[in-house]
């Protein structure tokens, strides 16, 4: 059996799954952003509107979202209707069907700038933290161990600058670290807005990592932007004063802004390049003093 999605992307296995799980479904819209092998689909079925991820042979996206899932750490979320449900899923087959959460992203609109949304945007992301805790032993270690092969690889960040970063990073001595549910690209472009209420979408870079990590994304771009949403999310998160100038802090952000200028190197999106080696920049300047 095959699904009537008519999707060049879908392998055969992926369109026998849509086939099981969602007879009859149509495809309503393409949201894929089309940078890495992830496809984003919103289709209807008999079971009323959803969403399909699918990846490539390469992609990690999905198993991610799956396991945000499995782990539980959603539940919270999902019962209060700020997460999407999950449905069905095949690892091996790398898709997944989930809830469709009507709204409209965040990024890019008026709400951006309303400190309202980034408050409940705050509270949301609290609550995934507190689904558990644990201590890990290595992952400081090994985010250094990656932030340096991303500097190995390809990227157009300026010499003295990747110098500069390796010492940093080779200085530091990392120690075993608190980690939480983490969304991993916490950010406007995964919150949506419906009524008013604010929900999360996108796990798939979700993984237990530092709370700090979760915090970059909107302190690097949506913060400086529009100020007055940084006190609403800390408002809404409860977060400490002072945490941006924490070590802690900036050594996160010197790994985050030299991913984000590699990989967006890699894929070819040139404004999120440019925002890395800015970001990139800045952490410097301020290890500098």
């Amino acid at each position: 059996m095959r699904a009537a999605i008519d999707y060049p992307h879908l392998t055969d296995s992926q369109r026998d799954f849509i086939a099981t799980a969602l007879p009859g479904a149509r495809l309503v819209a393409d949201l894929s952003w089309h940078l890495v092998d992830s496809y984003v689909l919103h289709c209807a079925s008999g079971n009323g509107e959803v969403i399909i991820k699918a990846g490539g042979a390469d992609n990690h996206h999905i198993a991610r979202e799956i396991s945000a899932h499995d782990d539980g750490a959603l539940q919270a979320l999902i019962a209060r209707g700020a997460a999407p449900q999950l449905m069905a899923a095949d690892r091996e087959a790398r898709i997944l069907c989930a809830e469709y959460l009507p709204g409209t992203l965040v990024e890019g609109t008026a709400c951006e700038a309303e400190p309202d949304i980034s408050e409940q945007a705050g509270e949301l992301l609290r609550e995934l933290h507190s689904a558990s805790e644990s201590i890990d032993e290595s992952i400081e270690r090994n985010m250094r161990k990656k932030a340096l092969q991303w500097l190995n690889r390809p990227h157009r960040i300026p010499p003295a600058e990747a110098d500069r970063a390796r010492e940093i990073l080779r200085a530091h001595r990392p120690g075993p670290a608190i980690v939480v549910p983490s969304h991993g690209d916490f950010s406007p472009r995964n919150w949506i807005v419906h009524d008013g209420r604010v929900a999360l979408i996108d796990f798939g870079r979700f993984g237990h990592r530092p709370a700090v990590l979760d915090f970059l994304r909107i302190a690097g771009r949506q913060w400086r932007t529009y100020p007055a949403t940084r006190a609403a999310f800390h408002r809404g998160y409860g977060l400490a004063e002072g945490i941006e100038s924490s070590p802690q802090w900036l050594m996160a952000e010197l790994r985050e802004a030299i991913a984000t200028a590699a990989w967006a190197y890699k894929v070819g999106d040139e404004a999120f390049e440019r925002e890395g080696r800015q970001r990139l920049s800045a952490v410097l300047a301020r290890a500098n003093r």
